[in-house]
């Protein structure tokens, strides 16, 4: 494990630095550091200032006290003072460049100066993703803690370490609930959610019931979103407001992170969550309607296409008068039916010589339905084909007509009549 901490130009006073069990006396923090969690190299940075900075004339600088006390262990970079953008960059670019590809390590902020511990964190994030490193923990030694609180401190005044990992992890977790909110993409924080029941159990720290369940659970609806999987995905997200309200004690006593985002998730699953998804209802069309607008507001254009064009089949099935089309909805037969109707409508629109069986003709929105499919059917097969053909339309083109369709989908129903 390698260590990375920071020195300022202040008189740092001598208390005794406690960390479960051990402690070190010491004026210094990156030597507490050391002898506390044992890294095989403390990395050390410094400005100009801070190198030459001594307590008093008579004394050493604190380079040359920890040089001296930690020989061979310690090292010191150097870094700007951090007064511009530019520095600030540079600071970013020297402590991440510090730390090598799959490295564990642990970040001290302690005697950090100005801005310094927010690029500790932008560092930790950033190395996490890009370098596959470890951290370990992020610590402060808390000075300012210490008990008993004297003034001046004494040596034998005991300042607590505080562990600040857990705000890299609410970064994290904020990660995976924007992966969700933005593109429906639940994996990052479902993944969180099963490593932290798993932590716990193998630690034996917690006995958590439900974070595991909950976590596949998220992994279920994300995947049944992506793969175009409307009866689960409906199924999925009812099942979900139960768990979320079930394990709310849990994540809020082990998964806290999570408990400061679930009102969210909450309120994103709600409007898909049905109990009923595989009976064909008004109520289950109005729901893939929202489906369908859900899917283009997170920019998922080829789902939201894939599933208008199934959302018409069932439509004319809950419509076109027949009970056993309604019970059988889901019956290839059936929606091959439909289908051929469509079809025919369709080709009626474009001035072909079809007709469509009576019981379509008798829908009142006939001519709707024929010119809708007409426009499906020109988009499906842009999707399916990736543009691979002569006056491809542009992926914006696409996507403008993707957003009128799903209105088209909304005036049908709304003028749909009411089934006896």
């Amino acid at each position: 494990m390698k260590a990375l901490s920071f020195l300022g130009a202040s008189r740092y006073q001598t208390v005794t630095y406690v960390w479960e069990g051990s402690s070190h006396t010491t004026s210094l923090f990156p030597e507490a550091l050391a002898r506390i969690f044992s890294p095989k190299e403390v990395i050390v940075f410094v400005t100009k200032t801070a190198r030459d900075y001594r307590p008093s004339e008579a004394e050493p600088t604190y380079t040359e006290t920890l040089n001296q006390r930690l020989k061979g262990l310690i090292r010191f970079e150097d870094i700007p003072e951090g007064r511009s953008e530019a520095e600030l960059w540079e600071i970013f670019d020297r402590v991440s460049g510090a730390v090598r590809e799959g490295e564990t390590v642990i970040l001290d902020i302690t005697h950090a100066f100005r801005s310094i511990p927010m690029i500790v964190f932008a560092v930790a994030s950033y190395l996490r993703r890009t370098k596959n490193v470890n951290v370990e923990r992020i610590v402060y030694g808390a000075f300012d803690a210490r008990e008993p609180f004297r003034t001046p401190p004494q040596p034998q005044d005991r300042a607590p370490i505080f562990d600040l990992t857990p705000l890299l992890e609410l970064m994290d977790w904020t990660g995976g609930a924007e992966a969700l909110l933005k593109r429906g993409d639940a994996g990052l924080i479902a993944d969180k959610m099963i490593a932290a029941h798993q932590t716990l159990w193998r630690t034996g720290t917690g006995t958590p019931a439900r974070l595991k369940t909950l976590g596949q659970k998220l992994q279920d609806f994300s995947q049944a979103l992506h793969l175009s999987r409307p009866r689960e995905v409906m199924r999925t997200a009812h099942e979900l407001l139960s768990l979320l309200e079930e394990a709310r004690d849990e994540f809020q006593r082990w998964a806290l992170p999570f408990a400061l985002l679930a009102e969210q998730i909450r309120r994103e699953l709600e409007p898909l969550a049905f109990a009923k998804p595989d009976a064909l209802s008004r109520e289950n069309l109005e729901r893939q309607v929202g489906l369908v607008e859900y899917y283009l507001r997170k920019g998922l254009v080829v789902q939201a296409i894939t599933l208008a064009r199934e959302w018409v089949v069932s439509f004319v099935l809950l419509y076109g008068g027949k009970e056993e089309w309604r019970e059988g909805w889901l019956k290839h037969s059936n929606r091959e039916e439909a289908e051929q109707a469509l079809g025919a409508a369709a080709a009626r629109r474009r001035g072909e010589n079809a007709k469509p069986p009576e019981w379509f003709d008798r829908l009142s929105n006939k001519e709707e339905l024929g010119e809708l499919w007409n426009k499906l059917g020109n988009l499906r097969n842009d999707l399916a084909h990736c543009a691979m053909r002569e006056n491809a339309r542009s992926a914006r083109a696409i996507e403008q007509d993707a957003q009128k369709i799903s209105q088209e989908l909304r005036k049908l129903l709304d003028s749909a009549p009411d089934i006896v």
